[in-house]
């Protein structure tokens, strides 16, 4: 396989319960630091309020993490050099003056690895359990979400809070340069560029991951770094056909949460294929990973290693695997400063 660029990586985790949840940040928090160990460049989680009352209809993604600025406060604690990215804080049901105040915290502890990502995002009812109201017209929400955005920027950049006599406080020195929004159409992938802002993409998208990808680099400013982080689902196994039967039962709970807008698929393999999980031996992932679309587009990929598995001794051989076999097939290589035990 011929590299296309110098590619970064990165370890990304939905943190989902598989018994306690106390164990499993406890666990993911030890695959992190390994995952520092290999030479990862990112360590990124996703975040989402509740788990859905037992008995309730309906399905409910099954995050665990409602509060990602303590949990990588605590990775912080831990780790050196690995960036520490949220993927994402969904800034309509959150306050923003507090959602700057916690970024600016996690960075000033952590010696300025945090990259904040963000998004347009949360359902009617999380927002009703948490008491915030979501504002129903689409291209309402989506103005409120800009004005939003424009105003965590300035906040992190030290303008006066709400035209009141307060600054940010720890300083947050550069971390608005650091901003990602989570891009699942071709116009966030636009707009996300013209603001100079980072992109995630990969997951959920309403429209190929590729087409939002690509236009994110027809519409970046002249001289500004592309930074697209592409999330892939790995799971090891001793060939594609025993993987895809380890992963049936989370391919089919995620795609029967995402399936209003996501690819139709009819088979297993279809609906792997749309919510981009990759499967089989290093190889065979490496090789897969290579000819997905929109593999081209990224700037980081960002590994998840959580499906078909309920082992953290599987995570981490899945998580070594990708440092040592898969990722340097698609032309990543560690960085000098990355520390290798």
């Amino acid at each position: 396989m011929t590299p296309v660029r110098r590619l970064r990586i990165g370890i990304h985790s939905d943190l989902r319960e598989h018994g306690e949840q106390a164990a499993v940040y406890r666990q993911t928090l030890d695959l992190f630091v390994r995952a520092e160990q290999l030479g990862f460049d990112t360590a990124w989680v996703r975040s989402y309020h509740f788990r859905r009352a037992s008995g309730t209809p309906g399905l409910s993604f099954p995050g665990g993490l409602p509060s990602p600025f303590t949990f990588l406060g605590a990775l912080a604690a831990r780790t050196s050099r690995i960036r520490l990215g949220t993927s994402v804080v969904p800034l309509p049901l959150e306050n923003v003056v507090r959602v700057a105040e916690d970024a600016a915290v996690l960075d000033a502890i952590s010696g300025g690895r945090l990259e904040l990502g963000v998004s347009n995002g949360g359902q009617p009812p999380i927002a009703a359990a948490l008491g915030v109201a979501l504002e129903p017209d689409r291209e309402r929400k989506k103005a409120a979400y800009q004005r939003s955005l424009e105003a965590l920027r300035r906040i992190l950049d030290g303008e006066p809070i709400n035209g009141t006599a307060h600054e940010l406080n720890p300083r947050a020195s550069g971390l608005a340069g650091r901003i990602w929004e989570s891009a699942l159409t071709e116009q966030t992938g636009r707009d996300s560029a013209a603001r100079r802002n980072g992109v995630l993409i990969g997951t959920t998208q309403t429209v190929p991951a590729e087409v939002t990808g690509a236009a994110y680099h027809a519409c970046l400013p002249r001289g500004a770094v592309p930074r697209v982080g592409l999330v892939v689902h790995v799971h090891l196994a001793r060939d594609r056909r025993t993987g895809l039967a380890e992963l049936a039962a989370d391919i089919a709970t995620v795609y029967a949460w995402g399936k209003d807008w996501l690819p139709a698929a009819d088979t297993l393999e279809q609906q792997a294929a749309a919510i981009n999980v990759h499967y089989g031996t290093p190889d065979q992932i490496a090789e897969s990973i290579e000819s997905f679309p929109a593999f081209p587009y990224a700037t980081e990929l960002q590994f998840s290693v959580g499906y078909g598995t309920t082992d953290p001794a599987q995570r981490r051989e899945a998580v070594e695997a990708v440092a040592g076999q898969i990722a340097p097939q698609l032309g990543w290589a560690p960085q000098a400063s990355a520390v290798r035990q």
